[in-house]
């Protein structure tokens, strides 16, 4: 399987700037949220080599990945995978934006 392009929607890109202000204001520094991009960063580069490790959404078209507390929701359009909600699940589910199960 080829390597495949990863493009964030700007919701998603909200989403992720969020959590990571979150922590740099409630822990007075970066340390955290560089952690988390980090991570972040990780799985996507495993994510643009096996587009699918995520697991089905009832939708049937979005995959969803866990981590630790967040959840990556994406979808596969021909040759690039888009990153449509980075999902911090202790956030309500009304909150959510985008909608699947």
């Amino acid at each position: 399987m080829a390597k495949k392009e990863i493009v964030w929607s700007n919701l998603a890109k909200l989403e992720l700037s969020n959590v990571l202000e979150f922590y740099v204001l409630r822990n007075g520094n970066s340390d955290y949220s560089s952690k988390i991009l980090e991570e972040v960063e990780d799985l996507l580069e495993t994510l643009s080599n096996n587009e699918l490790i995520g697991r089905l959404t009832s939708n049937k078209t979005t995959r969803v990945i866990p981590m630790k507390t967040y959840l990556l929701f994406y979808e596969i359009n021909n040759d690039r995978i888009e990153i449509i909600s980075f999902w911090d699940n202790r956030q309500s589910k009304e909150k959510r934006k985008v909608q699947v199960s």
